[in-house]
């Protein structure tokens, strides 16, 4: 069997694919994963072979447009032409399906594997009249355009050539536990979640003894790019001073250079209402070490608690691991994840109005003092483990693939 694999390019959402697409591999399938140009280098890194298709799209300044307001600051310019996510995914639709239609004939693909906002994906298997499996990489947040959706991408439907399309996919591939995922009517292969955030720098090697918690800090790799003057995990690093734990701040080098080069820019967090101090890599309390694109599942192997900003990947990640999580949402789509897991219990939210060192300090210290939201993350993780195996899920598409046909 022939599997195309698709997502726009965006590190995350590819991280979410990799442990699958290598499955189909290692099951004896082709393997081929196409994107935009942007994510080939990403793709390769992964050890996967890449098909390039369309053309780059802004991502970044469009995702801008949808950031959640900091109070007090101007609201970001927005053109006011329909739902905001939907244009950021019709763009991509736009730039990607013509290449993707091209692929699926030329590889003679049997199979579209595509993540759940590449919407090419199945517009492309559809024209081409191949069968077409969402993956979820987080929280199910297109359920709520259910009753929009089908009817919006009619018009690019018709474009392309095909008569019909299920953006939902004819199953969806989800690793998240079934007790706090959104539900919709679609048939449902559930996978376990096994984090791959990225290539491996450095070997791992065993975690040093310790006598106290120990809190990770970490912001993905979205914000940074987006507006780096909402990137403040060091600076929330740099508020548990004082606080007996050991806090490892895990950054990208390129979000290590970002913080080292504020010494230049000394309006960066002008617009963020707290009062997190400034910081650069020297200035870090004692307590807090920093480590540089270390795959965040090795780093929470050795944590007892989590603060991220709401993303897909690191919430599962750390779920993966039974951690709670402290959250600080600033997308929609953050909040959207955030919602779902303090809903299953494993998350306290801040919000950036309620951002101060003093509400850090005091989250983190509940979160390591009350058991509730261990025992919920811990209850997730067993919910996770149970699940299928990747290696198991491909098995289940090959023998899923003549009815679909």
């Amino acid at each position: 069997m022939r599997v195309l694999f698709t997502t726009w390019a965006w590190p995350s959402h590819l991280y979410s694919m990799v442990p699958l697409a290598r499955a189909c591999r290692a099951a004896g399938h082709e393997v081929l994963f196409a994107s935009e140009p942007g994510l080939t280098r990403d793709i390769l890194r992964a050890d996967l072979p890449a098909a390039v298709v369309g053309t780059d799209v802004d991502t970044a300044g469009m995702v801008q447009e949808y950031l959640i307001p900091v109070p007090g600051a101007p609201a970001p310019q927005r053109d006011g032409k329909g739902p905001r996510v939907l244009r950021m995914l019709f763009a991509h639709a736009e730039s990607m399906t013509p290449g993707l239609i091209g692929v699926i004939r030329d590889w003679q693909a049997d199979l579209v594997v595509y993540d759940q906002v590449t919407l090419a994906g199945p517009l492309a298997a559809a024209a081409t009249g191949v069968p077409a499996v969402r993956q979820l990489y987080g929280f199910d947040l297109l359920q709520r355009a259910r009753g929009v959706l089908p009817d919006a991408m009619a018009p690019l439907a018709e474009r392309f050539g095909a008569e019909s399309v299920d953006p939902y996919g004819a199953a969806s591939v989800d690793p998240v536990p079934a007790s706090v995922q959104i539900t919709g009517g679609h048939r449902v292969l559930p996978m376990r979640y096994l984090p791959y955030n990225g290539p491996e720098h450095t070997p791992w090697r065993p975690p040093a003894p310790r006598r106290r918690p120990r809190v990770c800090v970490s912001w993905g790799h979205t914000i940074a790019k987006v507006d780096p003057s909402r990137f403040v995990a060091d600076r929330i690093a740099a508020a548990l001073a004082g606080a007996d734990v050991d806090v490892v701040l895990a950054v990208s080098a390129a979000q290590r250079d970002l913080i080292t080069g504020r010494r230049d820019r000394p309006g960066d967090h002008a617009a963020l209402p707290c009062d997190l101090p400034r910081t650069l890599p020297g200035d870090l309390p004692g307590n807090v070490s920093v480590v540089v694109d270390t795959p965040l599942r090795d780093v929470l192997r050795d944590c007892d608690a989590f603060i991220g900003h709401g993303g897909a990947g690191g919430i599962l990640t750390a779920l993966a691991h039974g951690l709670p999580m402290l959250l600080l949402p600033q997308l929609p789509d953050h909040a959207g994840h955030t919602g779902r897991a303090a809903a299953g219990g494993a998350a306290m939210v801040l919000s950036l109005a309620e951002l101060t060192g003093e509400a850090v300090r005091d989250q983190v210290a509940r979160l390591l003092a009350e058991p509730e939201p261990r025992k919920a993350a811990g209850e997730l993780r067993e919910e996770m483990r149970g699940r299928a195996t990747p290696a198991e899920v491909a098995g289940a598409l090959a023998e899923l693939r003549p009815s679909l046909v």
